[in-house]
C-alpha cells in the first residue's frame, strides 16, 4: 500500500514537471506573450535557443531523477555514552520513538521514571548536604553509590532507545497483521511458522525493553529506601551509616552490574 502511494506521488510530480516545462515554452514562444523566435533578432534567437536547451535539460534530468530515484532509508545510528548529556536528552530520544506505536507504554513509563530519578537525585543531594560536608568519607561513599546507580539507570535508558532504533516497525506490524489474519482464518490454534518465528525475534526486543524498564523501577525503589534511611541520620551513629540496608543493596547492584558503562 505504501509503495503504491509513493508511485502515485512520483507520477504526479512527473506530470507537474512536464506540464510546467510545456507551459513555460508556450509562454516564451507565443506571439501574444514573450514571443521568442529563432528567425527574429539575434537577441531573440539567443534567448529562444537558451530556452529550448534549458527545457531539454530540465525535461531529461527532471524525469530521470523522478523515475529512477529511490527512497533512501535513514542510516541507523546507535547512541553511545556521551551522546545524551541531560535528562531532557533521554526523554526526547524516547519520545521520538512514540510515532511508531509499538513501545508507547514502555516509553511513557520510562519518561516518568526519568522525571522521578531527577527528583530523587535532588532530594538525596539536599539531605546529604544537610548532614555532611563533601570532605567526609561517608559523604563520598554515599555520593559515589548514588552516582554509580544513576549511571546504570541512564545507561538502561540508552539501551532502550538503541533497541527501538534497530527495531523494524514496518515489518513487525506487517507480520503481526498476517499472523492475526492467519489465526482468524485457520483457527485459534493455528500458527504461521515463518511469521511466528520472526515475530518471536521482535518480541524478544520488546521483552528486553520491558526488562530494562523493570530494572529501572527496581533502582528507583532502592533509592526510595535509601532516602527513607538517610532521613533518619540523626538516629544513626557512624557505624550505623556504614551498614544501612539500602546502601548495601545499592552497592550490591553496582557490583552485579559490572559493565553498566557499555
Amino acid at each position: 500500500m505504501e509503495d503504491s502511494v509513493i508511485m502515485k506521488y512520483r507520477a504526479l510530480k512527473i506530470i507537474c514537471l512536464n506540464l510546467a516545462i510545456a507551459l513555460l515554452n508556450i509562454i516564451m514562444f507565443s506571439k501574444g506573450l514573450v514571443g521568442l523566435s529563432f528567425t527574429g533578432s539575434a537577441l531573440s534567437a539567443a534567448f529562444a535557443v537558451t530556452t529550448v536547451v534549458m527545457s531539454l535539460i530540465a525535461f531529461g534530468y527532471g524525469n530521470y531523477t523522478l523515475l529512477f530515484s529511490e527512497k533512501k532509508e535513514p542510516k541507523i545510528q546507535l547512541l553511545r555514552n556521551g551522546d545524551m548529556r541531560t535528562t531532557d536528552d533521554y526523554t526526547q530520544a524516547l519520545q521520538s520513538k512514540k510515532e511508531y506505536h509499538v513501545f508507547d507504554e514502555e516509553i511513557n513509563i520510562a519518561c516518568e521514571q526519568i522525571a522521578r530519578m531527577k527528583d530523587k537525585e535532588t532530594a538525596l543531594s539536599s539531605i546529604l548536604d544537610q548532614f555532611f560536608v563533601p570532605e567526609e568519607i561517608t559523604y563520598t561513599r554515599f555520593r559515589n553509590a548514588i552516582t554509580s546507580v544513576q549511571a546504570i539507570f541512564y545507561n538502561n535508558c540508552k539501551k532502550m532507545v538503541n533497541r527501538m532504533i534497530i527495531f523494524d516497525y514496518k515489518d513487525y506490524k506487517k507480520l503481526s497483521e498476517k499472523a492475526r489474519l492467519h489465526q482468524a482464518n485457520s483457527g485459534a490454534g493455528a500458527v504461521s511458522r515463518p511469521a511466528d518465528q520472526q515475530l518471536a525475534i521482535y518480541n524478544e526486543h520488546i521483552t528486553y525493553v520491558r526488562e530494562l524498564v523493570s530494572t529501572n523501577e527496581a533502582i528507583l525503589t532502592k533509592l526510595d529506601a535509601l532516602l527513607l534511611e538517610i532521613s533518619k541520620l540523626d538516629d544513626l551513629d557512624e557505624k550505623g551509616l556504614e551498614n544501612i540496608a539500602a546502601i548495601q543493596e545499592i552497592n550490591d547492584l553496582i557490583v552485579q552490574t559490572k559493565y553498566y558503562k557499555s
